[in-house]
């Protein structure tokens, strides 16, 4: 029997009522086997002694002691009993707000364990959080290590001991191991019944250290199995035919002023190969902003139209997607290239006529938004679908578009950098190819930070840079005033620039609530020149390319995320000119606001800032993205257990590289592995 198949509910185990089963079900535990999987979030050793005196660092006291009398405090029906206790160092006093009735349970002469909490208050050892159980031969809750548990509403510590004890003498006896035999004995690991007794009921610090590093291996070891299953069926069903022709990309290439830096170089062969290549390609780009990602998948594009396919090219706005379809259009229509721009913005005439030639097979390159997703989207010939900034779509949008082919190659790209561990688990079914040199001549952007009322003097820069004929942003996190905020808003932020800050200078509004038109004509003024400073919410995130632009403002730096002030400097460095960011913040920063602060100002590499974001925030909302379960981890942690995760998909590789006959009938443990459906889902959904 394995875990997986522990099904029956939790309310057949004692004391696990109508009350109880809810406060469980609160935390997804509705089946004694889920219950086996509610590890301890840490333990409380009452093994070892720690007496009165001398009073550990922690004050942390574990004893056994005897009550010599009572005394009381506070007057009328405020009183509260205060038990005086000794033990072979000294003595302590147990306050017992609320109570009063422990007065019988500790009466004078009683022999108790206590462990709590003391620290010296009023001239004495004492404590108000104490729990205690009189001398026995066999204490319940003494003399051993015990769990301590995540709860919810009413549950208490005892009552889920109690009912996991149950369970593990009912239930996981003959629970089956689910690590294959030949890992378990390489790490010298027990049976998985006794990991499971280990972790709940440790005898000793060492077993729970054994049990955490079991139970770790194989849950990690299920996630890369089930990634590396995900990546072998989107690679089925490719129809390899003759190589891909490469005439018109070399056209491109020696139409270029300048050479493709050594990773762009290495992502377009990484690309070509899989393309030639028996599998459909699921490919990854991750590159710093600016670092010519967008120039790699035009590259990428130009074989499969050669070849006679068919390409779509996604943004998740329409102000990035026009300006794919500019830069296509200056470098891929001279090469004969058809190209076709698709949005909710076009008229229906303009849409019919434009959707029966894609049918007809007359488009060669389409770019859009979302638009592309529709029903009535349709394709002669798709083979290759490129999404940028793929985080902001959903897994079903981004399937959705690669099913208008017979099995398209997909090539994703971000400018959001992805740590190493999360690349081996929420990507960890993409091939990914990573630019991080970026083009000569770029200057690394100059960092400032500049606490609120301060700001003033960033002016009085931002006037010297336009004074050379420079531009300028300047980034708020709100639209409009809010009642409920008291931050900067754009709207607000706006007047103040254009007629107090910056008179002399043309100023121009730019957020999501914009009619598109006017977004489009404001971005085109900008990037003329004719427009000095652009105020902006974070809509200026992506697709923004103003070489001219040499100055970035956020203010309110603190309400945007560590990526998101990645990406909104990067609008900025994109020229010959030395460029700046200054990061305005509130003085009500928070330590961890201040860390964030200071990971910016002394960092330009992204895939180090995406490092420590992960520090800072955990896996949950990485690289822009919540993720559907897929982080909901029993006891494995995606960061702390980075070498066991390097193990786990090596394993999972070797595993899944196996004939398929050696998983029917030879071994069932690695059977259930392979089959098993973990309790997470590896794919990504948008934030919306």
């Amino acid at each position: 029997m394995f875990l997986s198949e522990l099904k029956q509910n939790v309310s057949r185990l004692n004391g696990i009522g109508q009350t109880a089963a809810s406060d469980l079900a609160n935390m997804g535990i509705h089946s004694i086997g889920a219950l086996l999987t509610h590890y301890p979030a840490r333990y409380d050793d009452r093994m070892t002694s720690r007496p009165f005196h001398p009073v550990p660092a922690e004050g942390s006291v574990n004893t056994r002691c005897r009550v010599t009398g009572h005394e009381w405090i506070g007057h009328g029906g405020k009183r509260s009993l205060k038990v005086i206790v000794e033990d072979d160092t000294g003595t302590a006093s147990l306050i017992c707000f609320g109570r009063n009735f422990l007065e019988r349970r500790l009466s004078p002469g009683t022999e108790i364990f206590l462990s709590g909490q003391f620290q010296f208050k009023y001239g004495e050892l004492q404590t108000g959080t104490f729990d205690f159980e009189e001398v026995s031969p066999d204490p319940v809750d003494f003399g051993r290590i015990l769990p301590l548990y995540p709860l919810s509403g009413k549950l208490q510590q005892k009552t889920l001991r109690k009912a996991i004890r149950q369970a593990l003498n009912d239930w996981a006896l003959n629970i089956d191991d689910e690590m294959p035999p030949p890992l378990r004995e390489r790490f010298s690991l027990p049976e998985k019944s006794l990991l499971l007794r280990q972790i709940h009921m440790p005898a000793s610090p060492g077993e729970i250290d054994q049990a955490r590093e079991g139970l770790i291996r194989e849950e990690l070891l299920h996630l890369q199995l089930t990634i590396g299953r995900k990546g072998l069926e989107k690679r089925q069903g490719k129809v390899r035919g003759a190589p891909l022709p490469e005439n018109r990309l070399m056209a491109l290439l020696a139409s270029l002023p300048f050479s493709l830096t050594g990773d762009q170089e290495k992502a377009v062969d990484d690309i070509l190969r899989d393309m030639n290549g028996p599998s459909v390609m699921n490919r990854l780009i991750q590159g710093e902003v600016g670092s010519g990602k967008t120039l790699v998948a035009f590259l990428s594009a130009l074989p499969v139209i050669e070849g006679g396919g068919q390409v779509a090219m996604m943004a998740p706005t329409e102000l990035l997607a026009r300006q794919h379809g500019e830069n296509a259009a200056r470098l891929l229509a001279p090469l004969g290239i058809r190209l076709a721009f698709l949005s909710g913005q076009i008229g229906q005439e303009e849409r019919r006529l434009l959707l029966e030639e894609l049918r007809e097979g007359n488009i060669d390159l389409i770019l859009g938004t979302h638009a592309l997703f529709t029903e009535d989207v349709r394709f002669k010939e798709l083979r290759l679908v490129i999404v940028d900034e793929q985080h902001r779509f959903g897994v079903k949008q981004r399937l959705s578009l690669a099913e208008k082919g017979l099995h398209p190659d997909l090539l994703l790209m971000t400018a959001t950098p992805i740590p190493r561990t999360l690349s081996l688990t929420a990507f960890g079914d993409l091939d990914i190819s990573t630019i991080r040199t970026m083009p000569l001549g770029r200057k690394p952007i100059i960092t400032h930070l500049a606490k609120r009322g301060n700001e003033f003097k960033v002016y009085d820069f931002v006037h010297r840079e336009l004074a050379q004929g420079r531009q300028a942003y300047f980034v708020y996190p709100l639209i409009e005033q809010s009642d409920k905020l008291t931050l900067k808003d754009a709207e607000t932020m706006f007047r103040f620039i254009e007629q107090q800050a910056f008179p002399e200078y043309s100023c121009a509004l730019i957020h999501s609530r914009i009619p598109e038109e006017e977004k489009k004509r404001t971005m085109a003024r900008f990037a003329e020149g004719s427009l000095n400073i652009l105020v902006a919410t974070s809509v200026v995130e992506v697709g923004v390319d103003v070489p001219n632009a040499t100055v970035m403002v956020v203010e309110q730096a603190e309400r945007f995320g560590l990526s998101a002030l990645h990406q909104l400097r990067g609008r900025v460095g994109r020229g010959e000119h030395q460029s700046y960011c200054f990061l305005v913040f509130d003085e009500s920063l928070t330590e961890e606001g201040k860390k964030r602060m200071m990971i910016m100002k002394d960092n330009n590499d992204g895939f180090v800032i995406a490092e420590e974001d992960m520090k800072l925030r955990g896996m949950g909302d990485i690289a822009g993205c919540r993720q559907s379960g897929f982080m909901k981890l029993s006891i494995a942690d995606l960061f702390r257990d980075r070498d066991i995760l390097l193990w786990a998909r090596d394993e999972a590789e070797n595993i899944l590289r196996l004939d398929p006959g050696l998983l029917r009938e030879e071994n069932s443990c690695l059977r259930e592995l392979f089959h098993r459906v973990p309790p997470f889902d590896s794919e990504l959904i948008s934030q919306g």
